[in-house]
């Protein structure tokens, strides 16, 4: 994972007048009078603004209200469109107006919130939307450079995804912070940070029973992209003569009694919901067995990775196995770990993980 850009409060007020004046400068059209920073409106008022701009395009002079976030997530986009609003409606004069939102960075959940507004956006990442008079700028650019390496992993770290796991567990449920601390083992400081997070990103909603997802699949697509099998698992892979996936999973099943198996990636997406045949059976266990029983019990052998139709799967985290389901007799992981696991698995992991998805069913159920 790329190291994010972490920026400097005392950089932040220049680096956002410097980002507005170069987006003012695209437009030929279009000459910037004047900005001033920490502006009264009216002038005398203690009402401050973070900027006030004063443009001509052609014969038309317009103010544009200047409002910046350290934080562009959707609930404090929400709040900034609601103050550039109550801005817009109490500058005085007949001028035509417009705000704009600057911050960091502005995911597509908020440039809509923006944009629904008739607020205009710029962020330091190169994404933009001005639209007033004759000008309209838009520039979107998918990766977030500012994103604050602390954010990301208070939000999918091992012990965060146990609280993860529960809520996307359907149907939704609502759940306060102590009885998800409970069923998850962590500790109320991580269901804390959880909470905190998902309700910044309006995922979730804070209601008289508790936290509740509410769009559980914009939670999952962001942990897919910040996921990484090869991080938190130790895998070990063999070749074996049993080639039927549900026989060799039964094998497996019978010869370690004392560490079962908990399967995933494409046996268990296969037993949710058949798409293709798997070649390979994954599950994942507490320990990894001795290979002389591997080699007696299933006439295998351990061999490089990619190269065997059993892969074993040691979880740097033991909240993968909460919750689990059993399906014909065979214990998988949730849903949702299944999908997860199915994204870097490569033999067509991904067409399983998505076929899953589109079941109603899918983790219980998410309508």
């Amino acid at each position: 994972m790329k190291m994010a850009k972490i920026l400097k409060s005392s950089d932040f007020a220049r680096q956002c007048e410097k980002a507005l004046r170069a987006l003012l400068g695209r437009v030929p059209s279009m000459k910037l009078v004047s900005f001033e920073r920490e502006a009264s409106i009216p002038s005398g008022s203690p009402t401050r603004v973070d900027g006030l701009a004063q443009v001509r395009t052609g014969n038309r002079k317009w103010t544009l209200v200047v409002e910046e976030k350290r934080l562009g997530q959707p609930r404090e986009v929400r709040s900034a469109v609601l103050q550039l609003e109550s801005y817009l409606k109490h500058l005085p004069g007949n001028a035509p107006r417009y705000g704009v939102l600057l911050a960091p960075f502005i995911s597509e959940e908020s440039a809509k919130i923006c944009t629904d507004a008739g607020i205009g956006y710029a962020d330091l990442a190169g994404n933009a939307h001005l639209s007033f008079d004759h000008v309209f700028i838009e520039t979107r650019s998918a990766e977030n450079p500012f994103r604050e390496k602390r954010e990301v992993r208070s939000l999918f770290a091992p012990r965060a995804a146990r609280v993860l796991r529960l809520l996307l567990q359907g149907p939704p449920l609502s759940w306060k912070v102590t009885e998800l601390a409970e069923s998850a083992q962590v500790s109320l400081g991580w269901v804390s940070a959880v909470r905190q997070q998902l309700l910044a990103r309006e995922w979730a909603e804070e209601t008289t029973g508790g936290l509740r997802v509410t769009k559980p699949g914009a939670l999952l697509d962001a942990w897919v992209k910040a996921d990484d099998w090869y991080r938190r698992t130790q895998t070990q892979e063999y070749s074996v003569a049993l080639s039927d996936p549900m026989e060799l999973a039964e094998e497996l099943k019978t010869n370690l009694p004392d560490q079962p198996p908990v399967f995933t990636q494409w046996f268990a997406g296969w037993l949710r919901h058949p798409h293709t045949t798997p070649v390979v059976v994954t599950a994942y266990t507490n320990e990894f067995p001795n290979e002389a029983l591997i080699k007696e019990k299933l006439m295998g052998r351990r061999v490089s990775a990619g190269g065997g139709g059993l892969r074993l799967v040691l979880p740097k985290d033991e909240g993968v196995f909460h919750p689990s389901q059993t399906v014909r007799g065979f214990e998988l992981v949730s849903d949702v770990q299944i999908y997860l696991d199915l994204q870097q698995a490569g033999l067509r992991g991904q067409e399983q993980a998505e076929e899953m998805r589109s079941w109603p069913d899918f983790a219980g159920g998410w309508s």
